[in-house]
């Protein structure tokens, strides 16, 4: 009996350890993905637990070929929304790809994708918590409610500038505003 429960606490063990193995760090936004700083790239992880996510929407956000290291925000300490300067910074859209893909990206062939999730003009640097949690992928009224309600804050005008921009990337793109109240969302930046 003695051998049995050892074995079986011995096969545990390895089973822990060999997961831990060939796992890293870094916390997940709710799409499944991170900036992996060893590596110095954002990648997304795929979970067989929730597979309906991607399959319900079509969303896959590897599609849009994003490479956060080129963009000219990546070396930033300054986060754009907040004016908070931290060790690190993430390299957030504007117009997230996951609304750009429910707006209309969706039609959009992969050099499409790639332009849109590369092109500067949508991008900026984000404290982590702001871009993962508050922003994620969310439109700028939920966005604006969270960060109002968090112990964050926009900068000084910051809020009304990342509206305009939001509205600019989107018409530049031709992207629907499905699910957007601008002008509420304008009114909550007040």
């Amino acid at each position: 009996m003695i051998k049995i429960r050892a074995g079986l606490l011995l096969a545990i063990s390895l089973l822990i350890v060999s997961t831990n193995t060939w796992s890293h760090g870094g916390r997940l936004n709710s799409e499944g993905c991170h900036n992996d700083k060893a590596a110095s790239e954002y990648h997304c992880h795929t979970s067989i637990s929730n597979p309906k996510e991607s399959k319900s929407t079509g969303y896959n956000r590897d599609n849009w070929s994003f490479n956060s290291s080129a963009s000219p925000v990546s070396n930033s300490v300054l986060g754009w929304y907040t004016d908070i300067n931290g060790s690190a910074t993430d390299v957030d859209h504007i117009v997230a790809l996951k609304d750009a893909f429910t707006s209309g990206g969706s039609d959009w062939n992969s050099s499409q994708k790639r332009a849109f999730a590369n092109d500067p003009f949508n991008h900026v640097a984000a404290v982590p918590y702001v871009n993962r949690t508050l922003k994620n992928a969310y439109v700028p009224l939920k966005f604006i409610t969270k960060l109002n309600s968090s112990r964050y804050a926009f900068a000084n005008g910051k809020c009304a500038e990342y509206i305009n921009l939001y509205v600019q990337v989107k018409q530049k793109y031709g992207l629907k505003f499905t699910q957007n109240n601008i002008e509420l969302a304008k009114t909550a930046c007040r």
